[in-house]
């Protein structure tokens, strides 16, 4: 925020400020990060098991009428590990991944359940993401509570500085100002259960800048 008498380039007087708002939005979106993990002697069986495994959570978020689109492949991956106490054994660990965007919060925690429990001791819940659909009119509300806040703080400097706010010259919208790679937790309940999900709320934030002439400063 700058009180700057120079102005544009040294051409007129004026304030520029920063003003800062959010809103607040419901996520009525969850994102699943699914996936089965499995260790075997070799790569075969490891994929083997792991795509079995996956099959079985895959039938679980059809039979909960999860649609096909609503589900893509995650990551994916196989790599070697050391095993026995001088770790002088190898193993494979192959590891498959779905994502799984379910677009009804209320009931996501009795389907994501449901499917890890189908996966057996090789599935793994990578993480869930509560994500709001449409954040427009959110980001709508911040950006007009960040213009208010700008306007409020120009006029307040105005009046300290005991000189009327004229026009605005110039807007400029700013980003607002202010991980580690999930690990897998393994499943621990055999039968189904429903994962707990709370929506809650998320904060929309938005920042702007603005500069504003001196009423009396000649045109």
């Amino acid at each position: 925020m700058s009180h700057d008498e120079r102005g544009d380039g040294g051409r007129r007087g004026g304030v520029t400020v920063r003003g800062a708002g959010a809103a607040e939005a419901v996520p009525d979106v969850v994102v699943a990060d699914l996936g089965t993990e499995v260790r075997a002697p070799d790569v075969s069986a490891a994929l083997r098991d792991a795509t079995d495994a996956l099959a079985a959570v895959r039938a679980a978020l059809r039979a909960a009428g999860v649609e096909d689109r609503a589900v893509r492949t995650g990551s994916t991956s196989t790599w070697t590990e050391q095993t026995g106490p001088d770790g002088e054994g190898l193993r494979v660990v192959a590891h498959l991944g779905l994502v799984v965007t379910l677009r009804d919060v209320a009931t996501a925690g009795d389907v994501i359940g449901g499917a890890l429990a189908a996966g057996g001791a090789h599935v793994r819940l990578g993480g869930l993401r509560l994500v709001v659909s449409d954040p427009g009119p959110a980001q709508t509300r911040a950006r007009e509570a960040a213009w208010q806040d700008a306007a409020a703080k120009a006029e307040h400097l105005a009046a300290l500085a005991g000189r009327p706010l004229g026009r605005v010259l110039w807007v400029r919208e700013d980003e607002p100002g202010g991980g580690a790679t999930p690990r897998f937790a393994r499943a621990a309940v055999a039968g189904a259960f429903a994962a707990p999900v709370e929506p809650g709320e998320q904060t929309v934030q938005a920042a702007v800048t603005a500069r504003w002439a001196w009423a009396d400063d000649p045109a």
